[in-house]
């Protein structure tokens, strides 16, 4: 007499092979599942069940974090690593590592300055160990936009141990933002919008670098990087805050050595920029960042230099972020659009007040109107030789 489960040749009958299909089709979804139905438990199984994951994060550390179903408030070490978070997902902010000013919320969505602020790492900063904790934050991320040191895993680390919670590293470095992106929106459940994004700063990047790349040294206009209130600190050509007017084909004239400081802004004398003699200044603006845009274009110390005379002093657009340098984040690919169209309009010939509306609406969740984008561009646009 057969039973309702075997067949009398000891086959499978219809019934039971939903059950034994069904079980096995559960097992086999599970990451690293066994190929056997012996009851037995993979380590992996259980993991995705408790909604936790592992990855390899790029300084090569295991961490365990929390699936992307799970994923609701995430933290970061700076504001480099906020833009990433931002510009993805903002939902998934469980507070700000920024303290923006009201000129930098006009381009930022609604309820920005809502987040708490639990401090940054940055700048010898100190994050607010209490209050990551009691505002449940599930991850935390930290970019470097240089190589990821000994010293930053090792302070990564401690935040971990401190506080219990996983703390991803990430290479943002200039060339390695693109696959940064990536990397954090596979974490977050953000793999197509980070695509998304990638795709768009490639984009930027290579048709930049096809505009000026093959420009002669000696050809190169000659630009001066005007920091600090008084104009006179400056990034030389090794300095990753100099990288922006480098990769669009700038002839940087700051001689000087790299600050020790580990934060840029090496000192400068008057003196010195007199003789470079540089045919554009990007300089600092006095509203936002307290620079000296206007102490250039109008004292008569600076006079006698000839981008001072020819009126090509320019302020860098920094709203909601500096366009070219801090943090040195994605935001540079719009100031690489900006420096390279600005110095050779005939070779990058792009409308930058267009370029600048599909930048926000893109990497900042902001819908901006010509004339804010005109704004920010200020008298670099239309670019020199094109008015």
């Amino acid at each position: 007499m057969q039973t309702n489960q075997q067949s009398a040749s000891g086959g499978i009958t219809r019934r039971s092979f939903i059950k034994f299909g069904g079980a096995a089709a559960l097992t086999l979804a599970l990451p690293g599942a066994l190929s056997s139905l012996t009851g037995c438990r993979s380590e992996a199984g259980d993991a995705f069940f408790r909604g936790e994951r592992k990855v390899v994060d790029h300084a090569g550390r295991e961490v365990v974090i929390p699936t992307t179903d799970k994923l609701e408030r995430i933290y970061f070490t700076s504001g480099l690593a906020e833009i990433y978070v931002f510009s993805l997902a903002p939902e998934l902010q469980g507070g700000c590592a920024y303290q923006f000013t009201d000129e930098e919320l006009e381009y930022l969505p609604d309820d920005m300055d809502k987040l708490k602020y639990m401090g940054s790492l940055a700048g010898g900063g100190e994050i607010d160990l209490e209050m990551l904790m009691a505002e449940d934050i599930q991850l935390v991320f930290d970019v470097s936009a240089v190589a990821i040191s000994s010293s930053d895993i090792s302070t990564c680390n401690n935040l971990q141990d401190q506080t219990g919670i996983p703390v991803v590293m990430v290479d943002g470095s200039f060339t390695n933002v693109m696959n940064a992106y990536r990397f954090i929106g596979d974490i977050m459940g953000q793999t197509a919008r980070a695509e998304k994004i990638a795709a768009y700063c490639e984009g930027i990047y290579n048709d930049v670098r096809a505009a000026v790349g093959d420009i002669p040294d000696e050809q190169k206009v000659s630009l001066y990087y005007a920091e600090g209130p008084f104009g006179l600190a400056s990034e030389p050509n090794e300095s990753l805050h100099a990288r922006t007017f480098a990769e669009a084909g700038a002839r940087n004239v700051a001689a000087v050595p790299v600050s020790t400081s580990g934060y840029g802004m090496s000192s400068v004398s008057l003196e010195s920029v007199i003789q470079w003699d540089p045919e554009v200044i990007i300089a600092w603006d006095d509203a936002i960042r307290g620079g000296a845009d206007e102490i250039i274009r109008t004292s008569s110390d600076w006079a006698v230099i000839r981008a001072v005379r020819d009126g090509r002093v320019y302020t860098m657009p920094n709203a909601p972020f500096a366009w070219c340098d801090r943090p040195p984040g994605v935001n540079r690919f719009l100031g690489l659009q900006w420096v390279a169209n600005m110095l050779y309009p005939d070779r990058y010939d792009v409308d930058m007040v267009e370029e600048v509306k599909r930048f926000y609406s893109l990497l900042y969740w902001c819908d901006i109107t010509d004339d804010q984008a005109k704004d920010l561009l200020g008298n670099s646009y239309p670019p020199y030789g094109k008015r």
